[in-house]
């Protein structure tokens, strides 16, 4: 599922690294996540779901994947989707039952009408007996294992000052920075991920201007992890953590798209029309070889393009709107793309397995 080279993608290619996943072994690029590069060796189903143990795979590709942790050797809980491959890694999913792909757990499934949101409260509500439940629920409801023999990884701390501290390295974020620096702050720009730039994938002259500026300081792949009194604001690394006090403090955090609700959407292959340009502009890997869109605004047909310059093909665009602009109808006429509008997807149907998707149905 690799595509070829993606002009500024965040993958050395000619770095390889390998590693295990499931007891598998399988290899990635240096920049690659974990997700990434699971998704480019054709591993879709990278975790499963907390209460019936459903197949899940990417939704976001954005830190947002809650069932894409994994187990990494002694460390718990992995964001799969955030967190870059390492040489050598050895991965296990989290919360199974024998393995990933015959998760002995996922016959909870079966049981669903029976066990709807709340009944945990509902059933298992005593004071005598809810102890007991507690640790059933622990046991089969579980995240990753504690091993209390892992050696201490001791992590330094240090202090930071700065005069205008910004959270988010995206467009907006970037441009408050640089209008901060400008007018003579001191000027810390914090982002979660390996690079700045945001839905730009980094094609933007603003880049350039912020190396540029003397002014600023860039964390990248650096979480601001809170936000307390006197804008004093812990920023996480995977090595240290520095206590920031700001004089002054911008969240740029950024905008998440609003997943759409139908049945089986949660299948391994459905997942927002950001995570699929990400996967294409910063790790260079198909989202999938076919794809329908589902549509609400200018934005989807901006995906569309890109899907299919990544020589994607586009089934079909689904619209939620009647009043689609004449420019994007003209676009997908040119691509020859069926657009139906004034629809909704209402189900996506399932491969033999349950751990694809095959097809939608509309209305």
């Amino acid at each position: 599922m690799r595509l070829p080279e993606q002009g500024g993608e965040w993958i050395t290619r000619g770095k390889t690294l390998r590693f295990r996943f499931e007891g598998r072994d399988y290899e990635g690029l240096e920049g690659d996540t974990i997700a990434s590069a699971l998704w480019a060796n054709g591993v879709k189903v990278l975790g499963r779901s907390f209460k019936y143990h459903r197949p899940r795979g990417i939704l976001s590709a954005a830190n947002h994947d809650v069932n894409a942790l994994m187990q990494s050797g002694s460390v718990p809980n992995v964001r799969a989707d955030a967190t870059l491959l390492v040489d050598g890694m050895d991965l296990t999913a989290v919360n199974t039952f024998s393995s990933l792909d015959k998760d002995a757990a996922s016959i909870l499934g079966r049981f669903a009408r029976f066990l709807p949101v709340g009944f945990y409260y509902k059933a298992f509500h005593s004071k005598r007996l809810f102890p007991l439940w507690e640790k059933l629920f622990r046991f089969t409801t579980g995240l990753g294992k504690v091993d209390v023999t892992a050696p201490r990884r001791r992590t330094p701390k240090r202090y930071g000052f700065c005069d205008v501290l910004v959270v988010g390295g995206g467009l907006s974020g970037m441009s408050a920075a640089l209008a901060a620096a400008e007018q003579g702050a001191d000027v810390v720009l914090v982002d979660e991920n390996a690079r700045l730039g945001g839905s730009t994938h980094g094609k933007t002259d603003l880049l350039a201007r912020i190396q540029a500026q003397p002014k600023i300081r860039v964390f990248t792949s650096t979480c601001a992890a809170g936000y307390y009194a006197d804008h004093w604001v812990p920023l996480v690394e995977a090595d240290r953590i520095t206590k920031m006090r700001a004089r002054a403090v911008i969240v740029a955090a950024g905008a998440y798209e609003q997943p759409a609700v139908f049945r089986n959407n949660d299948l391994p292959g459905i997942m927002l029309a950001s995570a699929a340009q990400r996967l294409i502009h910063r790790w260079a890997v198909k989202p999938a070889q076919r794809v329908v869109v589902l549509a609400a605004n200018a934005d989807a047909y901006q995906a569309v393009e890109e899907l299919c310059d990544a020589g994607i093909e586009v089934a079909a665009v689904i619209d939620l709107r009647t009043d689609i602009p004449e420019a994007e109808k003209s676009a997908l006429a040119t691509r020859q793309i069926t657009l139906h509008d004034g629809c909704s997807i209402t189900e996506a149907i399932p491969s033999a397995d349950g751990r694809a998707v095959v097809g939608v149905r509309t209305a």
